[in-house]
């Protein structure tokens, strides 16, 4: 029986190191780690022919930062429901400006050949009419760098 016990007591050490080792030590598990939500892909609006879109003076809401370009959007004289649209995707600093180069994501050439080329330098127009944007200085520190997408279209509103 002595035998039995000397037998037993070595194998059972590293099992009884391994309990007591702080990595296997339940009171010593901790939580893992939660990662915080993701950001959206984009932030993204549509903006529309409007000829009576108010001039935003002052924005602190991401909503704002569409209508304040819509304002500033004048679609090519005469195209009235073209049916063209251009989807652009870009990120602004803090003081409002655009930052880089605008890029097209999406285009839908609409039924006048004539009025395309017209209708992507109004888009362009607008940017430039409109920036710097007048953010609030904690607003512009929020969305600085956010990807947003504006979809611009001259089409009849469904």
């Amino acid at each position: 029986m002595v035998a039995a016990l000397l037998s037993v007591g070595p194998a059972s050490a590293p099992l009884a190191a391994q309990v007591l080792s702080p990595a296997l030590d339940p009171d010593e598990w901790r939580e893992p780690r939660q990662l915080p939500p993701p950001l959206p892909e984009g932030l993204r609006g549509t903006v529309r022919p409007r000829p009576d879109a108010p001039r935003v003076e002052r924005i602190d809401r991401i909503a704002q930062i569409f209508q304040a370009v819509q304002a500033c959007w004048r679609p090519p004289a005469g195209s009235g429901y073209s049916g063209q649209e251009i989807t652009l995707r870009l990120s602004f600093k803090r003081s409002g400006e655009v930052l880089g180069q605008p890029r097209i994501t999406y285009y839908k050439a609409g039924t006048q050949a004539d009025l395309r080329e017209p209708f992507t330098r109004a888009v362009r127009e607008a940017f430039e009419r409109c920036t710097p944007l007048p953010f609030t200085e904690s607003f512009g520190r929020a969305v600085a760098g956010r990807i947003f997408s504006f979809r611009f279209v001259d089409a009849q509103p469904m």
